[in-house]
């Protein structure tokens, strides 16, 4: 399954990152997260296949990929993960700071 998320906000705090560097600000977001059924803690579950950085614009649309059977393993819906993927990208660490980052996330349009 692949989900692309929509990322704003990162400018100008997070501007001088390039795009591995955003890869690895967001992947570290997606360990440790809690089943919105179950309530228990899932480990890592995906990771960033594809990352475009639209400066301009001020977004970054990052493609995550989770692997086909994690939905039916963890007994979750598409949608309620999801909405688990947007909300553990709403903040991103800088790695050079260590400081982390506000930004505001959404799935973006196909």
């Amino acid at each position: 399954m692949k989900t692309r998320i929509e990322i704003s906000g990162c400018f100008p705090v997070l501007n001088s990152l390039n795009e591995q560097q955003f890869i690895n600000a967001i992947e570290p977001r997606f360990i440790d997260i809690r089943n919105p059924v179950s309530g228990l803690q899932i480990d890592l579950f995906g990771k960033v296949s594809a990352l475009e950085i639209l400066r301009e614009q001020g977004l970054v649309i990052a493609e995550i990929e989770i692997p086909d059977d994690y939905l039916t393993r963890h007994k979750l819906q598409q949608d309620q993960l999801e909405q688990v993927l947007v909300a553990r990208v709403s903040k991103l660490r800088h790695p050079a700071t260590g400081a982390m980052a506000p930004v505001e996330a959404r799935l973006a349009t196909k």
